[in-house]
């Protein structure tokens, strides 16, 4: 089903809920208004027949039936009774009702009471006459207002359906307007291909309307997309070109060596050439099959205290040529640098950072540090190398990316960007701050 048909029946419900509701409460209010219209005029009724009737005295009794016979009835099936204090009917004795003695005594207790009886409604009233005290009752059907309820019960339902209708297709007239906008994005982005992710949807001026807001979104994932395919596109030919390196090394070796018989020293030569390029070469594919396939596995999680992590990093390399000097903040935070992690993973992030540090700087002194603020575990490695230009910080992180002054060292560019990814997944940050030829330093920052 369609959105706008959706929208269109969906509020096209709710109204009905709303408009059955305020119907029927005008119509139970009608009804109610009507009984006690009724009753009063039962009521009133009841007071003509008692007095009418309690006058007899003063009038002659040829007089009397003179006027009985004019005496109109204008209730549908109006009865009055009326009884004395003994609970005999007295003056009207034909076509009257006989009405329960409980019903007489409770109208000589309440002195006035109205009830239904069998679709009639009933009034009764205690009346005290210098000739005697008496009880009227009187009866009748309200058969006109009755029918006046159902002419509007009629009128409400057929009032209800076409509401309904009109209510469904202006819905569906609204709903196709306020999906229009919408239907223009998916339209928009059906255009757009991998050749093509640079193009974004229009924003309005009101910026904190939905619409815009989805159009935005939209317009940040196809930003993170063309980013992302620019990334791979770079990765592919870098990575094409780190590993066509060793390979075209290892072939044109070889190649030269067969041409001729070569003495045996020669070939050993050509052979320690090849195993040292098959050894790059392996070593970049397995960075780049651990890269692609480095996750944090939540069965692998353990608390992790970092400055033992760092403490064995520092260890491992304490044998280069470098003086690695940490600083582990023991008489002060011992014991407060622990985290959720893989220890192996934060071991390869850590070590390839302080080997960098140890390369680049040329085995000057590294300085190791970890501290705690108020959020964050922090770990600096800081060196006195060969420093980044402050326009790569970013840069860096990149697959196979190499900083325009370290192309004389060894190395394939992948480190960082192995390291970059195990930091995020462990919910930490790397920050930079270097100087060209005075040195880097890198603070790793875990939220506590």
């Amino acid at each position: 089903m369609k959105l706008k048909n959706k929208l269109s029946l969906q509020f096209t419900f709710l109204f009905a809920v709303v408009l059955f509701v305020v119907l029927f409460g005008i119509y139970m209010l009608e009804d109610s208004t009507r009984k006690v219209s009724f009753y009063d005029k039962l009521e009133d009724r009841a007071f003509v027949v008692g007095e009418f009737y309690f006058r007899e005295d003063n009038m002659t009794k040829e007089n009397f039936k003179e006027v009985i016979k004019k005496f109109p009835q204008t209730l549908s099936n109006e009865i009055a009774s009326i009884y004395n204090d003994q609970y005999q009917p007295v003056f009207i004795k034909e076509n009257t009702a006989r009405w329960p003695k409980e019903i007489i005594q409770e109208v000589i207790a309440n002195k006035k009471i109205r009830f239904t009886k069998d679709d009639q409604q009933v009034v009764g009233i205690y009346f005290v006459d210098n000739s005697g005290n008496f009880i009227v009752i009187a009866s009748a059907t309200d058969d006109t207002g009755k029918e006046n309820m159902k002419t509007l019960s009629i009128i409400m339902l057929f009032s209800f359906l076409i509401s309904l209708v009109i209510t469904f297709f202006l819905g569906r007239l609204f709903a196709t307007m306020a999906v229009n906008p919408i239907n223009k994005i998916i339209d928009k982005v059906k255009i757009i291909r991998a050749t093509s992710l640079n193009k974004r949807l229009p924003v309005g001026k009101i910026s904190h309307d939905e619409i815009n807001q989805l159009s935005i979104t939209i317009n940040n994932l196809l930003e993170h997309l063309e980013q992302s395919f620019q990334a791979q596109q770079s990765f592919i030919m870098n990575a094409s070109h780190e590993l066509r390196t060793p390979i075209t090394s290892i072939i044109a070796d070889a190649e030269i060596t067969l041409r001729n018989t070569r003495e045996v020293d020669e070939y050993k030569s050509t052979l320690v050439s090849i195993t040292k390029d098959a050894e790059r070469l392996n070593e970049i594919i397995g960075t780049l099959l651990e890269l692609a396939q480095i996750n944090l596995d939540r069965s692998e999680l353990q608390v992790i205290q970092l400055d033992e992590v760092l403490w064995e990093v520092a260890d491992e390399w304490g044998k280069s040529e470098s003086r690695i000097h940490v600083d582990y903040g023991l008489a002060v935070n011992a014991g407060r640098y622990s985290i959720m992690g893989n220890r192996r993973l934060l071991f390869i992030a850590l070590s390839n950072i302080l080997k960098n540090a140890i390369k680049f700087s040329n085995h000057k002194d590294v300085y190791c540090k970890i501290t705690l603020n108020a959020e964050s575990i922090i770990i600096s490695i800081k060196d006195e190398g060969i420093g980044i230009a402050s326009s790569e910080f970013q840069k860096i992180f990149q697959p196979f990316y190499r900083v325009a002054n370290s192309q004389k060292f060894p190395g394939s560019g992948i480190g960082l960007a192995l390291t970059e990814r195990i930091i995020r997944l462990h919910n930490g940050k790397i920050e930079i701050s270097s100087k060209l030829d005075e040195g880097s330093e890198f603070r790793i920052l875990f939220p506590r």
